[in-house]
């Protein structure tokens, strides 16, 4: 059930954000993921162990990263849905190995 919501949360907030202004651009949006991919695993792995006080934190500094890189708040929400769709991807394409994937990914989040 909890995957479900994960997803569906993320699948609004892409579709939001891509349709939301004129201007957006999604090939910077996803560029400023993959250079922040660190934050953004964090910031997913927050979400799936139910610490919503450091995911709200991490989505604050990502944030604030895209707002210092001169990005628009759609842009912003993009790549935490862009990245967090990814972990996600790679977490359910190994079931067998998820919570294993998890502590690896979890190593570096503070």
């Amino acid at each position: 059930m909890s995957k479900r919501v994960i997803l569906g949360g993320l699948a609004m907030l892409t579709a939001s954000a891509s349709v939301a202004d004129a201007g957006f651009n999604q090939s910077r949006a996803e560029k400023f993921a993959k250079k922040n991919e660190e934050h953004i695993i964090c910031y997913y792995l927050y979400g799936v162990s139910n610490q919503s006080n450091k995911q709200d934190i991490a989505r604050g500094v990502i944030t604030a990263m895209a707002y210092a890189k001169g990005m628009k708040k759609q842009e912003a929400i993009y790549a935490l849905g862009y990245g967090s769709g990814k972990i996600s991807a790679i977490l359910e394409a190994d079931p067998d190995h998820r919570e294993d994937l998890i502590k690896e990914y979890s190593k570096d989040c503070k």
